[in-house]
């Protein structure tokens, strides 16, 4: 779960965000407050990762993550997801699907070293 969120911060950070800016620039506010939705998941990705699951704060904590990441995921989905796919069109989203896939194999899996956990 660590690895997979992480991994799909990276690649939005570096590759989906900076695309939808550029294809709908209306969009900006909501791309960074996403990336400081994810500045927070990944800090608490980052102390779950050194937390024993039997710490009495561990269940709380996973809890409070998956709210964070549920609440993230419905914005983009329904706020400016659709902008995002209405200005770059099939063809263009087709590419970015596959850069995104590609950049997986090589992203950082350490929740600190994604680019938003660094602006603190």
């Amino acid at each position: 779960m660590i690895e997979e969120l992480t991994v799909h911060a990276v690649i939005e950070e570096e590759i989906f965000y900076p695309a939808a800016r550029g294809a709908a620039p209306d969009t900006k506010d909501h791309v960074l407050e996403s990336v400081e939705e994810h500045h927070v998941v990944m800090w608490m990705l980052s102390e779950l990762a050194g937390m024993d699951p039997k710490d009495e704060r561990f269940d709380a904590k996973m809890t409070v993550l998956m709210e964070n990441v549920r609440h993230h995921v419905e914005e983009e989905e329904k706020e400016w997801f659709p902008e995002v796919r209405k200005a770059m069109g099939r063809n263009r989203l087709v590419e970015l699907g596959e850069r995104l896939a590609e950049a997986k194999k090589t992203a950082t899996r350490d929740p600190l070293k994604v680019p938003s956990a660094a602006n603190a």
